[in-house]
């Protein structure tokens, strides 16, 4: 595989915000029906937009965007992944800012144990 150009790399980047973007309407409504299983689909569909990156590419790069913004350190991405549990990396984005961090703070008490 080739490495990814500029353009491909801001390409990964906006999908990703989109995803961020879908992500925080939904948790700033309250009150649709979206769930975790429409945000696959989207998250899905929006990945046959690049031709350079996978959707757990462009998911990484949401997970680490938004522990960025709520003050967690490099490696958000990471942690979810390696430690999957009950919820999906993807489905954590729904997950409001306190669920977010708690989800993320008993992930990293849980390696601390490993």
């Amino acid at each position: 595989m080739t490495k990814p150009t500029k353009l491909q790399e801001k390409a990964c980047e906006r999908l990703a915000d989109a995803l961020l973007l879908i992500t925080e309407a939904i948790r700033l409504d309250g009150k649709g029906r979206f769930d975790a299983a429409d945000l696959d689909e989207v998250a899905s569909r929006l990945a046959r937009a690049s031709s350079a990156f996978d959707l757990d590419a462009i998911v990484a790069k949401a997970l680490e965007a938004r522990g960025r913004a709520l003050g967690r350190r490099a490696g958000t991405a990471e942690l979810l992944t390696l430690l999957e549990g009950e919820i999906k990396p993807l489905a954590t984005l729904l997950l409001p800012d306190a669920e977010f961090n708690a989800h993320l703070d008993a992930l990293d008490e849980q390696l601390g144990e490993l």
